[in-house]
This record gives C-alpha cells, structure tokens and sequence, in this order.
C-alpha cells in the first residue's frame, strides 16, 4: 500500500473516531450521564473542540498525502 493510500485513509479512519467521540459526548450531556451546569454550553463547546480537532487532523493528512503523491509514494 502506498504512502498516499494510507495517509488518506489514517484521515478517514482519525475523523471517524473524533467524530463517534463527540456525538458519545454530546449524548452523554444531553442524557444528563454528565452532570454539567449548561448543557447547551458544554454541547457546544464539546462540538467545537471536536471540529478544530477533525479540521486540523484533515489539513495535515491531507498535505502529507500530497508530499506523498508528489515524491511518487
């Protein structure tokens, strides 16, 4: 398998999992499993940690998939 291949796929696979923990988290505060003060605060900043996380994991997999691609891997 190729350099390439596996970087796009380490993306899909890493956003996947970010993306299950943070709709487990979301349901956990609006169960009420997590006791928090705000619920819609604390939803809205799990989401948006969650986010920055799945969009900084995106662009770095995605330029290393292109250094790959271009290096002929």
């Amino acid at each position: 398998m190729k350099k390439s291949t596996r970087a796009l796929i380490g993306m899909v696979m890493l956003d996947l999992l970010i993306l299950c923990i943070v709709g487990w988290l979301v349901m956990q505060v609006k169960d009420g499993a997590s006791l928090t003060v705000p619920p819609q605060e604390a939803i809205s900043t799990i989401t948006s940690i969650g986010g920055g996380a799945i969009g900084i994991i995106t662009v770095l997999l995605l330029l290393a998939f292109f250094h790959h691609r271009r290096n002929g891997n």
